[in-house]
């Protein structure tokens, strides 16, 4: 198993596919939710070679260079590049959110033509672990919808700090996907970075005085003291993972030795409602 356990902890990921882990959790987002597993891995979930197809295409259209961020409207800067519709970047602006989400839902198929589907790949196996409910892309009541995954391109030493992602507890209260109660995420390998490289998940939530940890950046020394359980995933291209976005997680900034590439989703869920809503 690529995943790293503490000395003295048994938390650790299910590798297996969805059927499998529907067959042996009978709610399996609950019990990404409760903390019972860290994550669901699912190895080969896609094709390595449409990984390869795809990263090709990406260089083509030079999604690699941040010069391009000025010329193509679906790429945006920061720490890394967006390729895809983000909320957490683009959210403040209602009209220009769910406008660049159109021009994300028309690029997508032209850019997987003769591929499988990759967004389709994460929706499929989510429908899996679904409790029986409804999964679609996120929209708002007159039907506008959000983007439908996002690309992420990492370069150099880019990541992120230990953190949670809640659109509930993130003043995002106008979007519908606030009204979730729990919020998860799904990753998929497109191509791999640097060994040590990818997510670690901690089995702690950003709550009560630990919020003002994490909020401090005082969270990593704290964690460490504590001896915390946490499990880093590896992935290969081609693996998807799910987890729950509301324990606290962390991409190290590790230097790469080449770009690292995943596509990504946010999930919406509520035991008490019939749809997951799923968005970027």
């Amino acid at each position: 198993m690529n995943a790293h356990e503490p000395i003295g902890h048994a938390w650790q990921p299910l590798e297996a596919d969805a059927e499998s882990i529907s067959r042996q959790f009978p709610q399996p987002l609950m019990a990404l939710a409760n903390g019972t597993v860290p994550a669901f891995v699912l190895r080969g979930a896609y094709s390595s070679g449409d990984c390869t197809d795809l990263m090709a295409r990406f260089t083509e259209r030079g999604y690699f260079s941040r010069d391009t961020v000025a010329r193509e409207s679906q790429l945006s800067g920061g720490p890394y590049l967006d390729l895809g519709t983000s909320l957490g970047r683009m959210g403040a602006d209602r009209d220009e959110f769910f406008a660049h989400a159109d021009r994300t839902h028309a690029l997508f198929p032209r850019l997987f033509a003769g591929l499988a589907d990759p967004v389709q790949t994460i929706y499929r196996n989510l429908a899996q672990l679904a409790e029986g409910k409804t999964v679609k892309t996120a929209e708002e009541v007159d039907g506008r919808r959000y983007g439908p995954a996002i690309f992420r391109i990492y370069h150099g030493q880019e990541g992120h700090k230990a953190h949670i992602d809640s659109a509930r507890r993130r003043a995002k209260s106008e979007y519908a996907v606030s009204r979730f109660a729990h919020q998860f995420a799904g990753i998929l390998c497109v191509q791999k970075g640097t060994i040590g490289s990818d997510s670690i998940i901690y089995r702690a939530k950003s709550e009560g005085k630990l919020a003002a940890v994490v909020e401090r950046g005082e969270f990593e020394a704290y964690a460490k003291a504590q001896n915390l359980p946490r499990v880093q995933i590896e992935l290969n291209p081609g693996d998807l993972y799910f987890f729950y976005t509301e324990n606290i997680h962390k991409l190290p900034q590790t230097a790469r030795d080449r770009t690292r590439v995943v596509l990504a989703v946010f999930v919406g869920m509520s035991p008490e409602v019939d749809e997951i809503f799923v968005w970027s």
